[in-house]
């Protein structure tokens, strides 16, 4: 959308976190806005932790239509917020709001995001035997998701065991009917994983890789959710093992996709998104976030 379309009648929406500046949605949602004519325009909203109160009251003092939360705000907004969906309430994460006149409605995005894209590997998630390597804020929403839609089982192995620990903890009683544990390394090797998925951001900036595949006994599908590199050194092997794989450019559109209709209520242009993300991650630096 250029700037002279812009009138007193724009809606705005944007990112808040700190850092954004390198964020790519400002990229994905202004060409979505192009492409159905939406009088709209997506921006990045800086705000440090110490501004989260403040930055969420200029959200309904502003009129701002919408937001994107990433790192480190996804938790911290939550007491400030007017509606939590069922969803973002399980995983205790917000990375989507809504502007209804006033009242701030918060929802996670990164779920479904994950999911759909597991489309494309035609992942059955029901039933999965799941390796999560990190136990961060994405590992959290992951965790919720596959657990959601059936996975009978989820290890996860992260470096910190307690910070693991403390994860499996918060949801094993929410989640009964899965198998959730910690585990370390040499424990994942020796079981078959329908599903493998590196949360962690070892592999984006260096040359290095969470894992070697070649000490597990199966791993049938892999998920990356970095996305620049395009091929992690991990996503390398297992092209070389012929182990089916994605990296986290699916995640990241569709996550947008869907917070776009949480927003607007229209379907997401999701090629053109894709295209305008695609032409971005070409001059933007390593990254797998927001």
């Amino acid at each position: 959308m250029n700037s002279r379309s812009l009138d007193g009648r724009t809606r705005v929406y944007g990112v808040v976190g700190h850092p954004v500046a390198h964020s790519l949605s400002p990229a994905m949602h202004n060409a979505a806005f192009s492409e159905l004519e939406i009088n709209a325009i997506y921006v990045a909203f800086p705000s440090t932790p110490e501004q989260v109160s403040r930055m969420i009251e200029g959200v309904r003092a502003m009129n701002v239509s919408g937001v994107n939360v990433t790192v480190p705000h996804k938790s911290a907004v939550l007491p400030f917020l007017d509606e939590v969906t069922p969803l973002a309430q399980k995983v205790g994460a917000v990375n989507t709001i809504r502007n209804d006149q006033g009242r701030l409605v918060g929802t996670n995005t990164d779920v479904g995001g994950f999911l759909r894209s597991l489309e494309s590997l035609e992942v059955q998630v029901p039933q999965a035997r799941i390796a999560l390597l990190g136990a961060g804020g994405s590992a959290r929403a992951l965790l919720v998701g596959l657990a959601d839609a059936g996975a009978s089982r989820i290890w996860i192995c992260n470096r910190t065991t307690e910070r693991a620990r403390q994860l499996i903890h918060e949801f094993q009683e929410q989640f009964p009917g899965t198998d959730l544990q910690v585990a370390e390394l040499e424990a994942l090797h020796a079981e078959p994983w329908d599903l493998l998925v590196n949360t962690t951001t070892v592999g984006m900036e260096h040359p290095e890789s969470p894992v070697d595949l070649h000490a597990f006994q199966e791993v049938r599908y892999l998920a990356d959710i970095i996305y620049k590199p395009a091929q992690t050194l991990l996503l390398q092997q297992a092209e070389q093992l012929r182990i089916p794989s994605i990296n986290g450019l699916g995640m990241l559109l569709y996550q947008g996709a869907e917070a776009f209709t949480f927003w607007t209520g229209l379907k997401a242009p999701t090629g053109v998104m894709r295209d305008a993300l695609l032409s971005r991650l070409q001059d933007s630096p390593p990254t797998r976030s927001r």
